[in-house]
């Protein structure tokens, strides 16, 4: 422990020496990041040790560049390096267009992503259709296994008047993961002007479900043998200055538990300062995500108001339902007049966000005020409500927000929206933070208070960091509950 405490301090004093000489651009053929961090409790018994190191390097014409990526956690003290505590990955770019080959823990985004488990994100408004991609994981991560990924993108090329016309590009992409599982995936994208485009995409994969035993003798989930998986999908995207189209539709087929289907669509109109949106999505019983996972039937109805003033002032009103019930609508044999007759929303979520205008004069404001609340009324006779307020106020160069949050159990009332009759608080919490920044060093303190029926805990952190466009080196000190349990933490981030 007290050598991983003198390397970061020996790394901080020649933070401190560098940043007195002139800077030196990087070398134009290499790029090297080093990101580190230590973590110990008071009695340094405990703890854990991150480190990452990712290298670029640049091949001639810099249209092409590796990537050599090292990614380590590490339980303090140390007891020797373990595969289950490393992860790697190597990459090859091109810059113009962004193809890229990949090997190692991946990031995905797009399509994928969006039908693995949608009821963990959050409504599938238009703006949150991300073209497909993936990139190599920045955090380290036991769960996630590694990948082959091949990604080929075309140039750019234009139609229809040249430069000041259309253009069209596309890609396709093909992954295979540890058992040789395959995924393929391919789109493409036309920008008719600078703000009115179309983009299309699909994918397949498939592959062999391990089996699954049952938990108990009266298990919802019942046995199942290992079994065949595949899956196809598509996606649509139409945006233009007044108006926004998106859907997406997956369609899942699994031996010894049956077919499935996901799908969505998001609708935008308007324009700024106003926008209004919606969106819908839902998935039936037998529905299985990209992963292999089931994420259980649902449907999903949401909303969204926006008015954008000057000077980015901002005010935002949302809200989504979710009804298990209603899942049964995506199922082949439904009965849609049974469905709406029997089904009820279970699930509330709303929130109303205002962003204040910027303003550079006044030397104490208020910079934001935002208000939720939520319902989760899957138990009809004892639905749990969450209401949460937060107030963000600057004070000079001092940035600060304060925040409230009460859950408790509701009845009387049968809404799936947070109104009832009779109401028990469950428990309060309290908390605020604030940061100060004074040239290259930044200040942090937060303090929380949660009482609960059964008790109630302080806890609190400080942190210091100094920091220049290439090098950061930050202390942490934080406690869960106040005044024991400590815990220290050093990190620091370097870049050549």
């Amino acid at each position: 422990m007290k050598k991983i405490i003198a390397a970061f301090l020996l790394g901080f004093c020649a933070f401190i020496c560098d940043t007195q000489a002139d800077p030196v651009s990087a070398p134009a053929w290499f790029n090297v990041l080093y990101a580190g961090s230590a973590s110990f409790d008071a009695d340094k018994s405990a703890g854990t040790l991150e480190n990452r190191l990712d290298g670029r390097f640049f091949l001639p014409l810099r249209t092409l560049y590796l990537r050599a990526e090292l990614l380590e956690r590490n339980p303090l003290p140390l007891g020797g390096l373990a595969a289950e505590n490393l992860n790697w990955g190597v990459g090859l770019y091109h810059k113009m267009t962004g193809s890229r080959f990949l090997y190692g823990t991946l990031d995905e985004w797009g399509l994928s992503a969006r039908i693995r488990n949608p009821w963990i994100r959050s409504a599938p408004f238009v703006e949150r259709h991300q073209p497909t991609g993936s990139d190599l994981k920045q955090e380290f991560s036991a769960t996630k296994e590694p990948k082959a990924s091949l990604f080929l993108a075309s140039p750019v090329i234009g139609f229809l008047n040249g430069e000041a016309g259309a253009t069209a590009a596309g890609f396709a992409s093909a992954t295979l993961d540890g058992g040789l599982n395959p995924a393929f995936s391919g789109g493409a994208e036309i920008h008719f002007t600078r703000k009115t485009s179309v983009r299309v995409e699909g994918l397949w994969t498939g592959k062999d479900l391990p089996p699954r035993a049952a938990s108990g003798w009266f298990s919802k989930k019942p046995a199942l043998p290992e079994r065949a998986f595949h899956m196809a999908a598509a996606a649509f995207l139409w945006t233009s200055p007044w108006a926004g189209v998106s859907s997406d539709w997956a369609f899942s087929e699994t031996a010894a538990f049956g077919r499935g289907v996901y799908g969505n669509i998001g609708v935008r109109v308007g324009k700024k300062p106003w926008l209004f949106s919606f969106a819908v999505d839902g998935a039936g019983d037998r529905f299985v995500g990209s992963d292999g996972s089931v994420p259980g039937q649902n449907a999903r109805i949401a909303g969204k108001i926006e008015w954008y003033g000057k000077r980015s002032s901002l005010f935002r009103v949302s809200t989504s339902l979710r009804s298990s019930g209603m899942g049964d609508l995506f199922e082949a044999d439904c009965d849609a007049r049974a469905v709406f007759t029997e089904s009820r929303f279970e699930r509330s979520s709303t929130d109303v966000y205002y962003r204040f205008p910027a303003r550079a004069k006044p030397p104490i404001r208020i910079s934001r005020i935002s208000l939720s609340a939520a319902r989760n009324a899957e138990e009809e006779e004892t639905p749990q409500d969450a209401y949460k307020g937060e107030i963000g106020v600057q004070w000079w160069k001092l940035r600060s927000s304060f925040s409230c949050t009460l859950t408790g159990i509701a009845g009387g009332n049968s809404s799936p929206y947070p109104v009832s009759e009779q109401w028990r608080l469950d428990s309060t919490r309290i908390a605020g933070n604030a940061t100060y920044s004074m040239g290259m060093f930044r200040f942090g303190i937060s303090v929380g208070y949660t009482a609960s029926v059964k008790a109630e805990k302080v806890d609190a952190s400080f942190s210091a960091a100094v920091q220049e466009k290439r090098r950061r080196f930050a202390v942490k000190i934080a406690t869960g509950e106040f005044p024991g349990a400590w815990e220290f933490t050093l990190s620091g981030r370097f870049e050549l």
